[in-house]
């Protein structure tokens, strides 16, 4: 009586510890899936692999102690094949779904998958770089010189920052220019900023001593072997842009084209308000983080930019957010009617200084337009 009544407890006692264990495999489901290739989530998306290149799948499951098993199928092994371990070939231009199945510990499964698009072989397009540094008199002018991977001679685009810039502004627009075909040429004007890698000093600088800057590296770069002179555009932003106008008149037969972007024509109008007479400018100026000299303003008190431009018959594209507070419309709208041969695209929503997606737009439309000239 006693030993079957031991038997008849470790029984229960048994099928208690196994229902236990089976109630804690049943609570043990895959609840969700994430694929990774290379360190990017990939779940339920489109990832392009170039034909011949070998990819890893790495599966990450929701709770980690969930998975029991995995298995990889690929919808089209012609295009894509895909290993017992989630290793995907590359083989020829398509596309191939890869699923990913999960087993979890309660042998229920869960999907997701990843569509592979096969591409052809990527060629890196990617511009030379180099620094180049140009001589203006006693002064020293820093820039970045962004040329075409492959030899020739090219076409060339010089850029101009604006006011307290420097030459890294438009390291994207210098890259995608040089990937089109151009030999692009971004630089920091003397004095013209707190992080110039030009010589001088904030103090002296003025929007004439920038026109002087610009005139150096035009013929500077008009004489390189692999630039042909004959196509040489001008592309300047704010107060650069301001400066580009001023140079293009002084070498118009020799600017191919002239691209601005939100060019402040009204910088001397401006200041004429602040100072009413050249005795009431001070000595220094601390203005948005650029110390500057009584002659920056002394300089433009009486200068009418639009009575010194316009002599320039070579195509102009203008491009203006409508969103600028800086520079109100009226000034673009005038430029463009005191050039013979210009044109304005205004953006929407975009302010002084593009966003990346407005700086995208805009160095589509710049490009287009010199391809045009």
């Amino acid at each position: 009586m006693i030993t079957m009544g031991l038997a008849a407890v470790l029984a229960a006692a048994s099928v208690l510890s196994f229902g236990g264990m089976a109630a804690n495999a049943a609570g043990t489901g895959v609840k969700d899936i994430s694929l990774y290739i290379n360190d990017k989530d990939v779940t339920n998306i489109d990832c392009s692999v170039e034909k011949g290149k070998k990819v890893k799948i790495a599966t990450e499951v929701t709770p980690k102690k969930a998975k029991k098993s995995v298995q990889f199928k690929s919808s089209n092994p012609k295009v894509a094949s895909v290993s017992k371990k989630g290793l995907v070939t590359a083989k020829k231009k398509g596309t191939a779904k890869i699923t990913v199945t999960v087993k979890g510990m309660d042998n229920k499964t869960k999907t997701a998958s990843v569509k592979v698009e096969v591409i052809g072989k990527i060629i890196d397009n990617s511009p030379k770089v180099e620094e180049l540094t140009i001589e203006d008199g006693s002064n020293k002018i820093y820039g970045k010189l962004y040329t075409p991977k492959k030899e020739g001679v090219y076409p060339a685009v010089i850029l101009s920052h604006g006011y307290n810039g420097i030459n890294a502004d438009f390291v994207k627009e210098c890259t995608y220019f040089a990937e089109n075909g151009y030999i692009a040429y971004a630089f920091d004007f003397c004095g013209g900023s707190g992080r110039s890698k030009s010589s001088g000093k904030s103090t002296d600088m003025t929007i004439f001593t920038e026109k002087e800057n610009l005139l150096a590296v035009f013929n500077h770069i008009k004489g390189m072997e692999n630039v042909d002179s004959s196509r040489i555009f001008l592309l300047g932003g704010s107060q650069g842009g301001l400066v580009t106008a001023l140079t293009a008149e002084e070498i118009a037969d020799e600017v191919k084209a002239m691209v601005l972007y939100f060019p402040a024509f009204n910088i001397p109008d401006n200041w004429r308000g602040t100072y009413k007479t050249v005795e009431a400018i001070p000595e220094t100026v601390d203005f948005w983080g650029l110390k500057l000299g009584k002659n920056f303003f002394a300089s433009i008190h009486d200068f009418d930019p639009f009575e010194n431009i316009g002599s320039y018959t070579g195509n102009v594209l203008i491009v203006y957010g409508n969103k600028d507070a800086i520079v109100p419309y009226n000034y673009v709208t005038r430029a463009k009617e005191t050039y013979q041969n210009a044109e304005l695209i205004v953006l929407e929503n975009e302010g002084h200084g593009f966003s990346p997606a407005g700086g995208t737009k805009a160095m589509q439309e710049a490009l287009a337009f010199m391809n045009e000239q």
